[in-house]
């Protein structure tokens, strides 16, 4: 089935012998790079289906990120060894889906009239400095310029860390829209200014002052400030000082380019030039290439769990994955997230609060798994499990296209093909249970009784509940009351000294 043989040993060393149904179906549909739709029933090995070619094809991707191979290629970029450019422009890994960005990194376009696409600077000043550069609208659209840190989501100005100022005339931050200055576009150039001594933001449009927008907080002043932008089908171009600026600051600022060595650090997401011109994407510490929902705690603990006898013989590199779920310390999972992570198998609610923070990254996400998605839906998560996906980029920064999982007990319920529609990108169904199935695992049990013969039922002191139907019948020989009786055993009450549920029967 093309599973790895490291892979293969741990497999065999659980006693699975042949795969199930849903594997031998979904394993060569995942590691072929669709999105796949499985349902079947409990017990069917729909968690090995999805772990097993993720497992795979996540340490496939790290040993090629170490080794340089299967990586974007492009002939306009300039090589160098270590893929860190001494010029400030906009950063070509650090960017959404449908955001393009010229090989200078200075002119920035996204053509998706639907939405917004992000991108920040390779670079960053902390630590003091008043700086500035430029930007100027060179196409119709909608804009949003101005400062974010690193912890900031790539929609500038809808978190608390990052600010904004749009085309419309609004300022914004922390999803607060105010008026500010005027309203801008084609040919308009705009001035960001930072100031990490006082602790100021403002902007200019042409070269007039708009006074200022924001007060940093104390605390923010020592974070990592890069230039941001966020577009709405339009285009910008941005002058970071290596150019003469249009409208050249005061007041001592200056442009970004110019900032002392002391006050500049280099983004963590970055890639690496080889001699052939291919680029590879080095992915930051909190970006994992899998996300893995559970709508319980324990089952994200056994599909974590799975995934750790998967990876058994799987090293050099080394996939580390994490569980994400309330109830455990989020100090230790930022811990962990800092450290280095892979695969993320957690549930919404503790998921959601680390991506809203920004210690959880989804730039470099490749697999987004649903499991048990009929579950999800039915506890109320489709609009958060909407949010994050559009969060994560459709393609990552080297070139692969974002595979969605989503599995579930039927893949007949009207929510999850609503769902399925909207995100996924013609996927393959993979329907082993039918709209109406009984699972191989569930045995049923009927003992037939005959109440003519075995009268004990009628005095008997402590009845048996039943549905009540006839509790009120007046019962004899001949009646046509006293029909048949059966039981069903559950597997928890046989062996046990739980009675049966007894039903009457017509």
């Amino acid at each position: 089935m093309g599973v790895m043989p490291e892979i293969g040993k741990a497999v065999e060393e659980m006693d699975w012998s042949l795969p199930t149904d849903v594997q031998n179906e979904a394993i060569p549909m995942v590691l072929g790079g669709g999105d796949v739709l499985m349902a079947a029933e409990t017990g069917s090995g729909k968690t090995g289906a999805f772990c097993l070619p993720i497992l795979q094809i996540v340490h496939e991707t790290l040993r090629d990120l170490r080794e340089g191979k299967g990586a974007q290629t492009s002939t306009s970029r300039p090589k160098s060894s270590t893929g860190k450019s001494h010029k400030w422009k906009m950063n070509s890994f650090d960017r959404g889906s449908a955001m393009a960005i010229d090989p200078e990194g200075t002119l920035c376009q996204a053509r998706d009239a639907g939405g917004w696409h992000g991108t920040r600077s390779n670079k960053a000043v902390v630590g003091g400095g008043k700086y500035y550069y430029e930007g100027t609208v060179t196409d119709e659209g909608l804009c949003r310029v101005g400062w974010s840190t690193d912890k900031a989501t790539l929609d500038l100005g809808t978190d608390k860390f990052g600010y904004g100022f749009g085309g419309t005339g609004k300022k914004s931050w922390g999803k607060q829209f105010d008026s500010y200055g005027e309203a801008y576009g084609m040919n308009d150039t705009i001035g960001c200014y930072l100031d990490l001594e006082k602790g100021e933001i403002r902007w200019s449009k042409n070269g007039i002052d708009l006074g200022k927008a924001y007060d940093l907080p104390k605390h923010t002043l020592n974070e990592k400030f890069f230039a941001a932008v966020v577009l709405k089908n339009a285009e910008m171009e941005f002058n970071f000082g290596d150019q003469p600026f249009k409208f050249p600051p005061k007041a001592g600022y200056i442009g970004l380019s110019q900032a002392s060595k002391d006050h500049i650090i280099e983004s963590n997401i970055v890639g690496k030039c080889f001699s052939k011109g291919a680029v590879n994407a080095k992915p930051a510490p909190n970006a994992p290439q899998a996300i893995i929902i559970e709508p319980s705690r324990e089952l994200a603990e056994q599909t974590l769990s799975q995934i750790q006898k998967f990876k058994k013989h799987v090293s050099n590199p080394q996939v580390n994955e994490l569980l994400i779920i309330g109830g455990v310390s989020a100090k230790e999972q930022v811990d962990a997230l800092e450290r280095g992570v892979d695969i993320v198998v957690g549930t919404p609610g503790r998921m959601e609060d680390l991506i809203s923070t920004g210690k959880l990254a989804l730039h470099q996400v490749r697999f987004f798994v649903l499991d048990e998605c009929d579950g999800l839906l039915s506890q109320g998560y489709g609009q958060l499990i909407t949010r994050l996906h559009d969060q994560i980029p459709k393609v990552t920064s080297d070139g692969k296209r974002l595979q969605m999982i989503v599995c579930s007990a039927t893949l007949h319920s009207f929510d999850v093909k609503k769902m399925a529609e909207k995100l996924m990108y013609f996927p393959t169904w993979i329907d082993l249970k039918g709209a109406d199935a009984v699972p191989e695992t569930v045995h049923h049990a009927i003992c037939m009784v005959d109440p003519r013969e075995d009268r004990q039922w009628s005095s008997i002191r402590n009845h048996i509940k039943t549905d009540g139907v006839h509790a009120k019948n007046r019962l004899n020989y001949n009646s046509p009351d006293e029909g048949n009786f059966y039981y069903t055993p559950s597997p928890h009450s046989v062996g046990s000294s739980v009675r049966p549920s007894v039903h009457n029967c017509l």
